[in-house]
């Protein structure tokens, strides 16, 4: 039986060809392909859909191979070179399967038959590791609706919620084709952007995305590498200092984030400050070239605050690592921030700090508190990013 809905691969070829001859200028006219690294990714996997029916389709052909119905769960396995998909008495198997909901609804899928999210758009497997990653097919405007409610509280000021769409648009076109090798744009996490799919959408949200539609940070012609963070302490970080090998970019060079009465616009932030204790021996655990640990210090700190080399003496040897270095070792929730100062204990060191977050690029408290001083989305983005350009694509 033909596949009723195969123009849409028709569709999206035509779409896919004519990409230099008409431009994109809505979110709606984009496909996001999302790896759900973190939601479906199991050697067995579970399917169904929220309400209606839905097909399964050979994508190579766009012939409908069976249909399923709310309530009916299937299991997905990978065997030899096949996908096959069974319910009950009912199976369906090809080397490369596809579901889309037939009649309304949503497509589910988990990695338990109890555990099942519901997805906008259409689900498809690839095989990583051993083990079937899904990979869904959704277009720009619900990818972003479903992302922004998971990187800034939905009861934020409506100016803010709308920079953060502009970001999260900007940041999502920078890394299409990031993992091309496993057939997909973006995974559904950190280090991507948390994406939650259905459950996840609030008004909010949505209309700051439907308000911003299609604007995008550009620099010099290119869509800007527009990174967030949660907050900053008071200064932005210089893109290079924040991250381990990203190279300088004048956009992302670091800003002061304070008022006019110099108190930092982040100051809101639930535990703005924060304390921790290191041990000398979870420090030699962490690095254990350097021996027995002897000291810890800040050997050179950026002009923005930030920790830029942490030197770690041992009795084997004296390390020197970049403040992104040091964090990455020993974990974002043990150093929240690069803001910090390191006090001497009687078995180890108290860091006493700012911020959460790398710090790069647009503070998203300060951007609550510079929406809640009166500044609009596009003020915001400007403070944040200085040099760019807000345009439609």
């Amino acid at each position: 039986m033909q596949h009723a809905l195969g123009t849409l691969w028709i569709g999206l070829l035509v779409l896919t060809i004519g990409l230099a001859e008409t431009p994109r200028t809505r979110d709606s006219d984009w496909l996001i392909r999302v790896g759900l690294e973190q939601a479906a990714w199991a050697k067995v996997l579970y399917i169904s859909v929220s309400e209606g029916r839905f097909r399964w389709v050979d994508p190579r052909t766009g012939a409908t191979l069976s249909e399923g119905r709310a309530g009916q769960v299937w299991e997905l396995r990978r065997e030899g070179r096949v996908y096959r998909a069974v319910s009950g008495q009912v199976r369906v198997q090809s080397e490369r399967l596809l579901v889309e909901p037939a009649e309304g609804g949503f497509v589910m899928v988990g990695t338990a038959p109890n555990a099942l999210r519901r997805y906008r758009g259409h689900l498809e497997w690839t095989e990583r590791d051993g083990k079937l990653l899904t990979i869904n097919w959704v277009r720009l405007d619900d990818y972003l609706k479903a992302t922004l409610p998971r990187e800034m509280p939905p009861n934020f000021h409506p100016e803010a919620l709308k920079a953060q769409a502009v970001a999260t648009r900007s940041f999502t076109f920078r890394r299409l084709n990031r993992y091309r090798q496993w057939g997909y744009d973006l995974c559904d996490h950190a280090p991507c952007q948390v994406y939650g799919g259905v459950e996840a959408e609030h008004p909010n949200t949505n209309a700051a995305v439907e308000a911003t539609a299609g604007e995008t940070l550009m620099y010099e012609g290119r869509v800007a590498e527009a990174v967030y963070s949660a907050s900053c302490g008071g200064h932005t970080a210089p893109i290079e200092v924040a991250m381990a090998g990203a190279r300088p970019l004048p956009y992302l060079a670091g800003v002061p984030d304070t008022d006019p009465s110099g108190k930092p616009y982040c100051s809101p932030a639930l535990n703005s400050g924060w304390e921790q204790t290191l041990t000398r021996e979870e420090l030699q655990r962490r690095f254990p070239q350097a021996g027995r640990i002897r000291a810890l210090r800040l050997a050179q700190r950026a002009a923005s605050g930030h920790a830029l080399q942490i030197e770690i003496q041992g009795d084997r040897a004296t390390l020197t690592l970049s403040g992104a270095e040091f964090r990455s070792a020993l974990g974002a929730t043990r150093l929240r921030s690069l803001r910090f100062e390191i006090q001497p204990q009687p078995d180890g060191w108290k860091l006493v700090g700012c911020g959460s977050g790398h710090g790069a690029g647009m503070c998203q408290w300060g951007a609550q508190g510079r929406a809640l001083a009166g500044q609009n989305y596009r003020q915001i983005l400007e403070a944040y990013y200085p040099g760019t350009t807000l345009q439609k694509l």
